[in-house]
């Protein structure tokens, strides 16, 4: 999966992802006790770390590679959101004392709102060999009971906000106290964890937003959100890169799809442009993401949209794009994009825009 994953072959690596849910699923069944599945999911700890430890972490990793690049629903995809999460999730402490229980809780929300995108929200499928987006087309869903499933995830996101804030505030006041004159990546790994994990909860809280909205234009009420996206990223890499200049592979998602999503749902000319700039100038493959490819397409929706840009400096909403879909020639590196987009103010008419992108 690592070498499908690094040479670009995202269909495969996912096959594979899924053949690994498969395996450890039938594991479980048949070899785990109720106290390591409580383990698992977070509800107890363990004074060691075993390699099955190892495997089921790495492999709840993937699932949310796996959900966020592919519409496709089977039960093995999301087969490792165990519904013990939702007990962990109700255990959710009013203040967080460490950076790390705080990802502990990040990460459960993130698994459990992507299993709601992926078994929830309808989507249509493009004809092989084009994939769409799913973040593209989780919009405009009114289904009621869809609704209360977001509405009761909020909440959780909500609650980790409160409990994160304290603990915020304290690592900034920290690292105030130390000197302005110290170096920012040398905030210590409590820092660099909370950092991550904020910005996963704030791009998060916009994607459960996204499926209620109903015009592209509501994004534009998320500029601060998107504006602390692109900083915590900024800050993430700058550590990473601290470490070692070459190109990176992690199963993590860390700062690819946070970037890629400002890239296309920011309308801000700044903001967007930091983000496709990280994306750009930052290689990395995180999972099955590539930072070059999600930055080419970033780059290139932010060209369509902008040749509507209006004085103001502002993409109208009938220019913005929706339904982006990919068709990858991985031998050659290059990918034909193509998406939706309205031909005018007045008029519900949508024509194809494309585009051939090497990377």
């Amino acid at each position: 999966m690592c070498f499908e994953a690094w040479n670009g072959n995202q269909d495969l690596a996912i096959r594979q992802i899924q053949t690994g849910f498969r395996l450890i699923q039938a594991w479980r069944e048949e070899e785990v006790d109720e106290r390591d599945e409580r383990r698992f999911v977070g509800l107890e700890s363990s004074l060691t770390d075993t390699v099955e430890d190892e495997l089921v972490r790495v492999f709840k990793r993937l699932d949310v590679q796996a959900i966020s690049f592919t519409s496709e629903t089977t039960p093995e995809r999301h087969a490792l959101v165990l519904s013990g999460e939702r007990a962990l999730l109700n255990r959710m402490p009013q203040i967080f004392t460490s950076a790390r229980d705080a990802t502990t809780y990040a990460n459960a929300l993130v698994r459990q709102t992507m299993r709601f995108f992926s078994e929830q929200i309808p989507l249509p499928i493009p004809p092989p060999p084009q994939v769409f987006f799913p973040m593209h087309g989780w919009w405009g869903v009114k289904i009621p009971h869809v609704v209360a499933i977001q509405q009761r995830i909020m909440t959780d996101v909500l609650r980790w906000k409160a409990a994160f804030t304290p603990l915020w505030r304290e690592l900034n006041s920290q690292y105030r106290n130390q000197g302005q004159g110290r170096d920012e990546r040398d905030r210590g790994e409590e820092y660099f964890l909370a950092s991550v994990s904020r910005m996963h909860i704030q791009i998060l809280c916009i994607g459960l937003i996204t499926i209620c909205m109903d015009n592209e234009s509501q994004f534009d009420n998320y500029l601060d959100d998107f504006q602390d996206v692109v900083d915590l990223a900024e800050y993430a890499l700058s550590v990473q890169n601290a470490k070692s200049k070459t190109p990176k592979f992690t199963f993590d998602s860390l700062v690819v799809i946070p970037l890629y999503m400002v890239a296309f749902k920011c309308r801000d000319p700044g903001i967007r442009r930091k983000a496709v700039r990280l994306l750009l100038e930052n290689p990395r493959r995180e999972g099955v993401w590539d930072s070059v490819l999600g930055g080419k397409m970033g780059e290139w929706a932010m060209c369509v949209e902008e040749e509507f840009m209006g004085v103001d400096g502002k993409v109208p909403d009938w220019a913005r794009i929706h339904w982006v879909a990919l068709e990858r020639d991985r031998e050659q590196r290059r990918a034909m994009l193509s998406c939706e987009q309205r031909v005018g103010e007045f008029s519900e008419e949508v024509v194809v825009r494309s585009k051939i992108i090497t990377w």
